[in-house]
C-alpha cells in the first residue's frame, strides 16, 4: 500500500513538473504576443504622427509627389491638410493581423 502511495505521489510530481513547463510555455507566448500588441500601438501612433506631417508639408508647399505618393498609399488631403484615410487603399495593409480574438 505505501509503495502505491509513493508510485501515485511520483506520477503526481512528475504530472506537475510537467504542467509546470507548459504552464511556462504558454506564458512566454502569451507575453510575445502582449509585446508585439503594445509595439502595435505605439508604431499605429508613429504613423498617424509622420501621416499628419506629410500632408501638412503637402499642402504649405503644395508638393503634388508628395499628395501623389500619399494618394498611392489610401490617404487623401481634405481641404485644411488633414489625411482622410481612403475607404479601399493600401493603407489597410498596414493593420496587424487580427488572432481572432476580440477584446
Amino acid at each position: 500500500m505505501t509503495v502505491g502511495l509513493a508510485a501515485a505521489a511520483g506520477a503526481l510530481v512528475i504530472a506537475y513538473i510537467i504542467l509546470v513547463q507548459d504552464n511556462r510555455t504558454v506564458q512566454a507566448e502569451v507575453n510575445r504576443r502582449q509585446q508585439f500588441i503594445n509595439q502595435s500601438i505605439q508604431l499605429g501612433r508613429i504613423n498617424e504622427v509622420l501621416v499628419r506631417a506629410l500632408a501638412a508639408t503637402a499642402v504649405s508647399n503644395n508638393d503634388d509627389k508628395l499628395r501623389d505618393l500619399l494618394a498611392e498609399n489610401g490617404i487623401t488631403i481634405n481641404a485644411v491638410g488633414e489625411p482622410v484615410p481612403s475607404a479601399s487603399g493600401p493603407a489597410d495593409k498596414t493593420a496587424p493581423a487580427t488572432t481572432g480574438k476580440t477584446p
